[in-house]
């Protein structure tokens, strides 16, 4: 849609202005004290807004400051007209809001999911935007799998993405929560956290490897017992000590020794 106005600014009245549908950006600060000094002083920066129908605008940027000028009472604001598709607009939106918050971890993946289902975004497209490896992306995106509690505890405590990503290694596994509440109760940092969940991963291992041997040690033992109960006269012997476990089996060859006839 082309407008005369396009690249200029001007005053539009709030009334015809619908906010943002991306909701990336968040009303935090003093919405008051924003007001009060648009009161005041006006407006340093311009909303950016983009063309639609009937005389309507939607916000690409300036949320917060449309809340605010409301607020004061304000019925016109000034704006530049900026001629582009909703999806344009929504990185645009990012990536202007992007210098200006500090999005938490899990506030950036919600963005990321959000533009990759709801504007079509490819991975790559993300990827150039936040300047990150396509894999990175992904593990942002993984980062949404932590329960509502979880992501609650999370946030609360600030972890970073380096925690939260080094978290993800416990993923399905009955240590994810214990281990989440040890890195949150001694405040560990990112390499902290990382050397505690890899040596919960090695003693998961070494639990796994255990169990695997008492498997196998049980066959065995098995074994001997079928071929004891069927007649074969097997000499065996296990020894065990702290490095490892060793196993004699003898089986006789000679026909009288080794089955009992039926």
């Amino acid at each position: 849609m082309q407008t005369e106005s396009a690249g200029k600014i001007v005053l539009i009245r709030c009334n015809k202005i619908n906010p943002s549908k991306l909701k990336f950006n968040s009303f935090g600060g003093n919405i008051t004290e924003l007001s009060e000094s648009i009161r005041k002083h006006g407006f340093m920066q311009p909303l950016n807004v983009r063309p639609l129908n009937y005389g309507m605008y939607e916000i690409i940027s300036g949320n917060r400051r449309l809340s605010a000028a409301k607020l004061a009472g304000i019925s016109s604001v000034p704006c530049i007209i900026t001629d582009t598709d909703e999806k344009t607009a929504a990185k645009m939106n990012f990536i202007e809001n992007s210098f200006r918050n500090k999005y938490s971890v899990f506030k950036e993946a919600d963005i990321i999911k959000m533009l990759i289902l709801n504007y079509e975004f490819g991975i790559d497209e993300v990827s150039d935007m936040i300047f990150c490896e396509n894999s990175e992306i992904i593990s942002k995106l993984r980062i949404l799998h932590f329960s509502r509690e979880n992501r609650i505890k999370a946030e609360n405590s600030g972890l970073s993405f380096k925690q939260c990503k080094s978290l993800l290694k416990l993923e399905n596994t009955e240590f994810f929560n214990d281990t989440l509440n040890e890195i949150i109760r001694e405040k560990l940092n990112d390499l902290q956290t990382e050397e505690y969940v890899d040596k919960i991963l090695k003693n998961l291992h070494n639990t796994v490897i255990f169990k695997d041997i008492k498997l196998f040690t049980n066959t065995i033992s098995n074994a001997v017992e079928k071929m004891k109960s069927a007649g074969v006269k097997v000499i065996y012997d296990k020894q065990e000590d702290n490095e490892k476990i060793s196993f004699s089996i003898i089986i006789p060859k000679s026909t009288n020794n080794a089955i009992k006839s039926q």
